[in-house]
Formats: C-alpha cells, sequence, structure tokens
C-alpha cells in the first residue's frame, strides 16, 4: 500500500499567516512550516516561514535546511538547543518527548522554536 507522499496526495496547511497547497511529488523535498517566537522573529525576519525538508526528514534535518535561509537564526537556535534554553515543539508536542531533534518530520508539521516563558 502506498502513503500519501508516494499517492501524490495534496496537503493544504493552514498557519495565522496564509494558506498553502503543495503537492507532494517526486522531488524529495515536504513543506514544514518554522514558527519563531520572541527576539528570534527578527532574525528569521518573519513570525513563521515555509521550509522545505527531505523526505523522511527529522528536525536536525530541517535546521540544515534553515541554515540556507537565515545562519544567524541557526547560530541563535543551536546555542539555545545546546544549552537547553529553548524549547521545540513539532505539532504542538515537545520535542523532548518525542524523538528530540531526530523527531521524523513527514510534511506539513508546524515546528515551532520558543524560549521558556515566565512570569507570574
Amino acid at each position: 500500500m502506498r502513503g500519501p507522499a508516494e499517492a501524490g496526495i495534496t496537503r493544504t496547511m493552514h498557519n495565522d499567516e496564509s494558506t498553502t497547497t503543495r503537492r507532494n511529488d517526486s522531488s524529495g523535498r515536504l513543506p514544514v512550516v518554522v514558527k519563531v517566537f520572541g527576539a528570534l522573529r527578527t532574525r528569521l525576519g518573519a513570525p513563521s516561514r515555509e521550509i522545505e525538508v527531505p523526505v523522511g526528514g527529522t528536525v536536525r534535518d530541517l535546521l540544515r535546511a534553515l541554515a540556507s535561509a537565515a545562519p544567524d537564526l541557526v547560530a541563535e537556535l543551536e546555542k539555545g538547543l545546546d544549552s537547553g534554553y529553548l524549547n521545540v515543539l513539532v505539532d504542538g508536542r515537545h520535542a523532548l518527548f518525542l524523538d528530540g531533534l531526530d523527531t521524523r518530520l513527514d510534511g506539513g508539521e508546524t515546528v515551532a522554536f520558543l524560549p521558556p516563558v515566565a512570569g507570574g
């Protein structure tokens, strides 16, 4: 049985910026929406951006793909990830409870990078 990507299924993604329709084809790339919060937004230049990852790619692959579009942002993200300061959510689920940076992306996900929030 063929999976959605092999069958050429059209996937529609909704985010707060726009609606994008993509066709999964033989390009070997899948769209993922990246969202950043706080001071990280200035490094991305927008609240969110669509980045393509290879089929079977991971959050780590997403960072590599993002590096060509926003190298300053990726440097900040890696610094935050290394220090444990930054949270990564894949479709609202914390990556710590998935496979961390090795969490597989199937296309259409929203990956959010956000600093911890404190207050009272």
